[in-house]
């Protein structure tokens, strides 16, 4: 019995093996078709690009895009003729036609010429928009970033250039440190995009911006050596994946553009390559999607200073940074006029800023970058330890507010700061800090009790009385202090809040009666009909004070500044007292003739001066 010899056969091949033939034309009404001969395989891929609004016949494959469909099929390679004669006439609108596999173009005429049946359509030129220098902020798993660049459309001949860009700046993205992938994302619009993982992304994204003449510098003959080498090997994918090379090349027919490139590697020039990569990075800051953990805010890091500032530091998820100064402890309109001057000179040097006035202190908040607000500070120096202020009151209201110990001009121990920096501001934070305590401090003054009852200096003229009440500093203190305020104002008394030491303290007072004690009984009975509020009084005085100090962010942070000296003021939880409480409150104050009252003016004849 005779054995069968089968003989072993290594074929060994060096290189890509190339397509044999690539055939292209158009029909007598304009539709590109195209045949790219494959050597070996066992079918025919047919690949149609559709436009918008036209559907493919039962047993294509459909693969969207953002500029209408491509349709796929596979034909065995014996009747792959006589198939696609009958087959793609079926279409009845399309933007162009590729087969690719063993099929030889002279054994596809009859269906070539079938495609006459078929109506041409353009390509949509689709409007690219690009939002250059938008950042936006989302909230993700991964940190890091998303920087894009717009390349050349599909039918400009640079466009092939983007994949050799895409190589060349990834080595280099990641040299400087990024460690995310460079690719080409989009048709007909692509984007250049760079990503990063990790923490900081907006400070990431800053360096990145000014790496850009880094990224968009020279480029040798070397690094385009290895992009080539790739690209040969890339050019061997047909024999595995021939529907890629049919998917890939009707899109490119259809721009008008050659399919040699797909198929051939071509060595792009050095200047070529460079040129664009310098008109894509530096033309254009880029636009740039944030990807951002959600964080939980840390409560402020608060200091008392040697010159008795009080600072209070936290950093934020922000580009930008907040400043708020408040001042208390002086007279209320100084504190006022402070806060305005501070809101003027960052409005000067072209910064938002925001002034909050209430409960006898003010504040100003002023925004932008940690450098900027470190310069805003050295502004807010010059306003400390300057000279004192006058500000315009009667005799008895001037008795009052020096018994209370109202500064007329500020030190350090009247100012509140609170920074809030972008992360990784420590620098300027410690900055801040060295700066601020070496600012004046003003004399500790310790106050005396107010004494009971009315205190009177004989002066000709109308009578003048003030009187004083201390307020809890709570938030129901707080509303009650406007409430009493508001009515007081509306019957003609003059009314202030005043906040020295610490204290809440409302003033009220009149003039115009004839003796001190007929002042003190019109003032009296102002003070009861004051007294006896309604509901919607208190909802009134509350919406009064949520509007000045509860809203954006800067209004936030003024508030958080003025609640170093009123803490009741930075609760996380800004919710309306009850009525109940602010009559509490009221109701725990001594009566009218018990309250510290300062006078001037006539007694009458049967008083005797005190």
């Amino acid at each position: 019995m005779k054995k069968l010899l089968l003989p072993l056969v290594f074929l060994v091949f060096t290189g890509p093996a190339f397509p044999q033939a690539i055939t292209t034309g158009r029909t007598e009404k304009g539709l590109p078709w195209a045949v790219v001969e494959l050597p070996g395989g066992d079918g025919e891929w047919a690949a149609v690009w559709l436009p918008p609004g036209v559907s493919a016949p039962a047993g294509w494959e459909e693969a969207s895009g953002p500029v209408g469909s491509v349709v796929s099929a596979w034909f065995p390679a014996l009747s792959a003729p006589s198939q696609l004669l009958s087959a793609l006439p079926a279409f009845s609108s399309a933007v162009a036609v590729i087969l690719v596999g063993p099929v030889p173009a002279r054994e596809l005429t009859a269906s070539l010429e079938a495609l006459e049946a078929v109506t041409p359509a353009s390509p949509p030129r689709a409007s690219c928009r690009f939002a250059d220098g938008l950042v936006t902020p989302t909230r993700q798993t991964v940190e890091g970033f998303r920087w894009s660049f717009p390349l050349p459309p599909p039918w400009d001949p640079r466009s092939e250039l983007g994949p050799v860009l895409a190589f060349l700046l990834e080595k280099r993205w990641q040299k400087l440190g990024f460690t995310g992938p460079v690719r080409v994302e989009g048709s007909p619009c692509p984007l250049l995009v760079l990503e990063h993982r990790g923490p900081n992304p907006r400070k990431m994204l800053t360096m990145a911006r000014e790496s850009r003449a880094k990224l968009a510098a020279a480029v040798g003959e070397g690094e385009l050596a290895d992009f080539s080498a790739i690209q040969r090997r890339e050019a061997s994918l047909w024999a595995v994946d021939p529907k890629r090379v049919a998917m890939a090349g009707v899109e490119r027919l259809g721009w008008g553009k050659e399919l040699g490139p797909l198929l051939y590697p071509v060595e792009p020039a050095p200047a070529a390559v460079e040129a664009l990569l310098k008109e894509v990075l530096l033309a254009y800051a880029g636009q740039a999607e944030l990807w951002e953990r959600e964080r939980r805010t840390l409560p402020p890091e608060v200091r008392t200073l040697s010159s008795g500032v009080v600072l209070a530091f936290r950093e934020t998820g922000s580009d930008v940074g907040i400043m708020a100064v408040a001042f208390s402890g002086v007279e209320g309109a100084l504190a006022q006029a402070l806060a305005q001057e501070v809101g003027l000179r960052a409005a000067k040097k072209g910064l938002p800023s925001q002034v909050a006035v209430a409960l006898g202190m003010a504040a100003a908040a002023v925004v932008g970058s940690p450098e900027e607000l470190v310069e805003a500070l050295e502004e807010v120096s010059t306003l400390v330890g300057s000279a004192a202020r006058e500000t315009k009151a009667g005799p008895a209201l001037l008795r009052a507010r020096n018994a209370l110990g109202l500064a007329t001009q500020a030190f350090g121990e009247n100012l509140g700061v609170v920074l809030e920096l972008p992360e990784c501001s420590d620098e300027l934070a410690e900055a801040a800090e060295k700066f601020l305590s070496a600012l004046p401090s003003g004399k500790v003054v310790r106050l005396p009790q107010l004494a009971p009852g009315l205190s009177w200096e004989p002066q000709e003229g109308p009578a003048q009385v003030v009187a004083v009440v201390e307020l809890p500093a709570t938030l129901p203190g707080a509303v009650a202090a406007e409430v009493l305020s508001q009515r007081l104002v509306a019957q003609g008394v003059e009314a202030e809040l005043q906040h020295p030491a610490g204290k809440l303290v409302l003033l009220f007072g009149q003039s115009g009666q004839a003796t001190v004690q007929q002042q003190d009984e019109a003032l009296g009975a102002a003070w009861a009909n004051a007294c006896l509020f309604s509901a919607e009084d208190v909802g009134k005085a509350w919406v009064s004070l949520s509007q000045r100090l509860v809203g954006s962010a800067a209004q936030a942070t003024a508030r958080k500044a003025l609640s170093v000296f009123y803490p009741a003021l930075g609760s996380g939880h800004w919710v309306a007292p009850e009525e109940k409480e602010v009559r509490e409150v009221v109701a725990g104050f001594p009566g009218f003739k018990i309250l510290p009252r300062f006078g001037v003016g006539r007694a009458a004849s049967e008083e005797k001066r005190r």
